[in-house]
Order: C-alpha cells, then structure tokens, then sequence
C-alpha cells in the first residue's frame, strides 16, 4: 500500500462524524483495493453509528417541577394579616358602650404595626378589615354598599372609622371643648387630645390655632388673638405668657381693693 495514501485514509478515518444534511458514508464510492476489507468494515461501523445518532430520539430531560401560571400574583396580592397579628395587632369589637379611647387607640397602634411593616395601603385596608369583628364588621359592611367603590380606599376607612358612633362622645367633647377654670397648659393638653377625634375640624394649623383661641376665656383671648399666630407652638407659648400677665394684672387689683 501507498504510504501516503494510508496516512490520508487514516487522517480521514479520524474525521468527526457528519452533521445533518450532509452526504452519509455509504454514498461514498469506497474501493476494495484501496482500503480492503478492514476500511470497508470501518465504514460500514461508521454509516451504522452515523444512522443511529440522527434517527433516534433523545431521552427526555428531567422535568423541573413549574408553579402553575397566576399562582404568584394570587401570593402578592394576598393580604399580610399573619405577619401583622405576630406584631402584634389585634382584632376590634365594638358596641354601643364601647370606650372612644380604645376604638382610637386600636387604630393608633394597626397603623404603627403597618408603618414597621411597610405595608402599602391596599393591604393596610384588606388587613384593617380581617381585624373587625361584630358590631364593627357589620357597619363596614353596611357602608361600603352605600359608596362606589372607588371612594373605597385606606384613607376613607380611617376617616370613616373615626367619625362612627363609638367615637361620637370624644367627637362632641372637641366641639363643645372651652378653658373655663383650666390653665392654658391644661386647656392645650385636652384641646390636643380630643382634636385626634374631630380632625375634619382641624385640617390645617391655622384653623387648629383659630379654633384654639376663639375657645380661650376672654381675658387671654384678647392679648392672643390680635397676635394672629398661624403656629400652634408659639400660640401655646404667647397664650401662657399672657395668662400671666392677666394673674398678675389681677393680684394688683385685689391688692387696690384692700
């Protein structure tokens, strides 16, 4: 045999197997007396393998278990009412004898709970909602089927909530809240702590201070008001300046009496 010939019959053995759409090795003419009956067998080994690799179907792949389309969103948009009741929120009842201060404090401290958990406010509102119970559920329910359901908001249940009936007594308290016998610090105490029940008639800090100083005994309202202070703070401040000057103006004319 040809040296040469048998190195370039072994470098073509040693090719790699063709790729689809090109000719097979059994549409080569192949010559006996070129490779014998050892190249011949090579080859035919060679078309059987060729024949195989491209007409036989892979295994399949393991199969990688796939959540169910929609599942996720259902996940997200569920409300977070386990996590918030380990922090500790609680649910609310409410009756007709029910404390205004409770039914407050009850809101004060969901919102301080949704605040840690930086809750959006569809779920502050879905959550509030689950916590309601008796009474309370079934006027939330009464409720949103007399609105459309766009007003139906966070914001709205708030506001809402705390103009209901167990509110109602704190809410009369504020607008009917004067000084009368107490001091300016004690009259600012209960004006501020009463005004979380009727916060429509305080929108904003100058109506606050009006409403403050329209309610003041008359001695002190005439030294505050023609101040026309817009500051709650400095309004306070000035109002118990002037208090002391009125006790003072006050103690002279006992003194002149005598």
């Amino acid at each position: 045999m040809d040296p040469d010939r048998a190195v370039a019959d072994d470098v073509e053995s040693n090719a790699p197997a063709p790729a689809q759409g090109i000719v097979p090795f059994e549409s080569r003419p192949v010559s006996c007396s070129q490779g014998g009956e050892a190249k011949e067998a090579f080859f035919q080994m060679m078309n059987e393998w060729f024949t195989y690799s491209t007409t036989s179907t892979p295994p399949n792949p393991q199969s990688i278990p796939v959540a169910p389309q929609g599942l996720e969103p259902l996940r997200l948009n569920k409300p977070p009412i386990d996590r918030i009741r380990k922090y500790g929120a609680e649910e609310f009842r409410a009756t007709i004898d029910n404390d205004p201060e409770r039914a407050e404090f009850w809101l004060e401290n969901t919102i301080h709970i949704y605040d840690k958990l930086s809750c959006t406010p569809a779920e502050c509102l879905k959550c509030a909602i689950l916590l309601l119970r008796d009474t309370a559920y079934q006027w939330w329910n009464m409720l949103v089927h007399a609105v459309a359901t766009e007003r139906v908001t966070w914001e709205f249940f708030q506001t809402e909530f705390r103009n209901q009936r167990f509110l109602n007594q704190k809410h009369k308290e504020f607008l009917e809240l004067k000084q009368g016998r107490m001091t300016v610090t004690e009259y600012e105490r209960e004006f501020v702590w009463l005004s979380k029940y009727a916060r429509e008639f305080v929108s904003t800090e100058e109506i606050m201070c009006k409403r403050f100083v329209n309610n003041m005994n008359e001695d002190i309202k005439l030294l505050v008001e023609i101040l026309e202070l817009k500051e709650f703070v400095a309004l306070v401040d000035r109002a118990c300046k002037a208090e002391e000057l009125s006790q003072e103006k006050r103690k002279a004319e006992r003194k002149k009496d005598r």
